[in-house]
């Protein structure tokens, strides 16, 4: 029919615009974090007006959610029915159809509430511990959902890099090494308190650090940070020119160590078994001693300013190809891309095991966290 008025065919909406706009959502949210990217710019994704997604969202949080909530559904799908090894091959397969959407588990689920974000993930890691709990006998509750967690992780690790996976075989394997990994689970014993540090600097630190790890960058004031150790807000600016410097100093005082770390494990080493070994006991004794500093390297650096961005992102480059030599990675060996693969799958349940309260800052979180590393690496275990 023509419309009388203007003469021209009526516009229709189509049909799938809800998934339309929730794909091109997924697509900025992966690439550019939640906190840079707008109703409108989502809008302009669409080729849409804004107000046309207030038809099927009620803000950009309530989008998050049910992108979330959909990439979750998909790897819930792939882990029902089947042998266990059957259903981690499927998830495998699925986790690379849709590779960087491992992104919004890693990165931006910590922008839903919690309450949220706890249920959605608890689908997915519910399926996972049937996997893990039928592939590894007399493991406790506790056990399997630590397992869960680093099985996991090797499939999220290949939204972290570009490097190419030949075959989902090869995160399959990862993936089992995960599962069935000999490291039993320490009981939990709450760390000490220790002593801490007097500085009024250090104190800003310390708070920030622990702030943005529960509520975000973005989701953090300077006011929320001068409340936290009873100063005024005004009183920051004696230490810092804002959040975006304290956010800045953080960052690279843990780039700094890890770097200066590896250096020591370099001059140490007698071999590349050796170094590798050592390099992730280290880092995993960081990631475990500082679970709130590393959440914050994990998803916060794109929060920094240039040029901090740019210099952190580049050192973490250059760090990771350090494990990707030792590994037996170093150009032009065609190992080079499984090197890769491997290496961050270890890293990146170091990564995630670490933000478990149960081994947090503990000598035996530690040494956990670092066998697990051990065996997804195919080293032998550390020595203790």
């Amino acid at each position: 029919m023509v419309s009388a008025v203007t003469g021209s065919l009526p516009r229709t909406r189509p049909a799938n615009r809800r998934e339309l706009i929730l794909a091109a959502a997924t697509g900025l949210f992966v690439d550019r974090g939640y906190s840079a990217v707008s109703m409108a710019m989502i809008a302009d994704e669409v080729g849409v007006r804004p107000s046309a997604l207030y038809r099927h969202f009620v803000n950009k949080q309530a989008v998050l959610t049910e992108a979330f909530a959909a990439y979750v559904d998909q790897l819930c799908a792939a882990l029902d029915g089947g042998h266990e090894a059957d259903r981690l091959a499927c998830l495998s397969a699925r986790v690379l159809e849709h590779r960087y959407a491992g992104r919004l588990w890693i990165r931006e689920a910590r922008h839903l509430p919690a309450s949220t974000a706890d249920r959605i993930r608890e689908d997915l890691l519910g399926r996972l511990d049937a996997v893990v709990a039928g592939a590894a006998t007399e493991s406790t509750r506790r056990e399997v959902r630590a397992r869960s967690t680093a099985v996991l992780a090797v499939f999220l690790s290949v939204a972290t890099h570009h490097a190419e996976v030949a075959e989902p075989e090869v995160l399959t394997t990862l993936a089992w090494r995960a599962a069935t990994m000999p490291e039993r689970l320490p009981a939990h014993t709450p760390a000490p308190p220790g002593l801490s540090r007097t500085g009024t600097r250090e104190q800003i630190l310390s708070a920030a650090v622990a702030l943005f790890a529960e509520h975000t960058y973005d989701g953090v004031g300077i006011d929320d940070i001068a409340a936290a150790v009873d100063l005024a807000p005004s009183s920051i600016y004696n230490h810092f020119s804002g959040k975006a410097e304290i956010l800045a100093v953080l960052l690279h005082r843990a780039n700094g160590y890890l770097q200066v770390t590896l250096d020591d494990v370099m001059r140490r080493a007698v071999d590349t078994g050796s170094a590798l070994s050592a390099v992730a006991q280290t880092y995993a004794a960081f990631a475990v001693g500082h679970p709130a500093l590393m959440r914050a390297i994990v998803a916060e650096t794109g929060s920094l300013d240039e040029p901090d961005a740019t210099l952190l992102r580049s050192a973490q480059r250059h760090y990771v190809a350090e494990w990707v030599r030792l590994y037996g990675g170093e150009p032009p060996s065609d190992r080079t891309a499984q090197a890769r693969v491997t290496v961050m799958a270890a890293i990146t349940a170091i990564n995630e095991l670490a933000q478990l309260p149960a081994l947090a800052r503990t000598a035996a979180g530690a040494a956990y966290v670092a066998g697990c590393g051990h065996t997804i690496l195919g080293l032998p275990a550390p020595e203790r």
